[in-house]
Formats: structure tokens, C-alpha cells, sequence
């Protein structure tokens, strides 16, 4: 009885309310997607300009202890996000791209593809990360990650304009 209400609430919210045609589960992803993304790119920008710094502060063994302290919970939290992440994008990439016209990619539709590439290798890298143990043999920093996701987000904001 129970899963009936809760079968007939998704269809309700997924296909009578719609915006532009897009049902609302479009929308939900995103802020999935979101949130994923904040958190896995807050993790990044932390690792970079903030627990970089903190080699300068402490003696070697001290950083190394702190360091792993906050590691100890971002292992659980952030390798997850970045996965959700791509696989909430790859949802919105298969909505968002379209049919490809008589003329070729439109311009949106390319920048889209160099988006969801850069997504796509930084997800294969998680994902080897996670679940084989295998680390990367160049860019073993984030700071390579760090500029994948911010070079994402300003083609994230260049889509709409081009």
C-alpha cells in the first residue's frame, strides 16, 4: 500500500510538473549534482590554498599527523560526492545535449562535450582511486584536479553565452 502512494508521488512529481518539458526530476539531479560537485570542489580548494600552507606552520611530523587527521574523514566523504557527481552529470548531459542538427555540434553542445570530458577523466580517476587503489603516475596532487574543476566551472557559465 505504502509503495503505491510512493509510486504514485514520483510520477506526479516527475512527470505532471514539468518546466519547458524537463520533468522535475531534471532539477533534482542538478542539485544533487550540486552539492556533489561543492562538495568534492571545496575538498580541492581546501587542499590547495589552505592545508598547502600548513607545511610552513608546523614541523614535518606535525603536519604529517594534522594532515592525516582531516584525510581520516575526507577519504569517507569526498571520493563518494565526486562520484555522484559524475554520474548526476552524466544524467544531465544525456537531457541537456540535444539532438545533433544537420550542420554539426552546436556551440553549446561542444562546449558541453569538453565539459563532460573533463568530468569523465577526473570521475576515472576517482573511481580508480576508490575502488582499485590505483594512484595516479602524473598530477599525483589535487592541484590538477583543482584546475579541471575550475576550468568546469567557467565553461559551466561559457555554455549558455556561446
Amino acid at each position: 500500500m505504502c509503495q503505491a502512494r510512493l509510486d504514485k508521488l514520483f510520477y506526479i512529481m516527475s512527470y505532471k510538473f514539468s518546466f519547458e518539458g524537463a520533468p522535475i526530476t531534471y532539477d533534482i539531479v542538478h542539485i544533487i549534482h550540486i552539492f556533489a560537485v561543492f562538495i568534492y570542489g571545496g575538498f580541492l580548494f581546501t587542499d590547495n590554498l589552505f592545508l598547502a600552507k600548513l607545511k610552513d606552520e608546523y614541523a614535518p611530523e606535525e603536519h604529517a599527523k594534522v594532515r592525516e587527521s582531516f584525510m581520516k574523514y575526507v577519504r569517507k566523504v569526498v571520493p563518494n560526492a565526486l562520484l555522484v557527481a559524475v554520474l548526476a552529470g552524466g544524467y544531465l548531459f544525456g537531457t541537456a545535449f540535444g539532438k545533433i542538427g544537420p550542420d554539426g555540434l552546436t556551440n553549446f553542445q561542444m562546449v558541453l562535450s569538453i565539459k563532460a570530458f573533463l568530468g569523465l577523466w577526473l570521475g576515472f580517476r576517482g573511481f580508480n582511486q576508490k575502488f582499485f587503489k590505483i594512484q595516479p603516475w602524473v598530477f599525483k596532487s589535487h592541484m590538477f584536479p583543482f584546475a579541471l574543476v575550475v576550468i568546469i566551472i567557467f565553461l559551466s557559465q561559457l555554455m549558455y553565452m556561446v
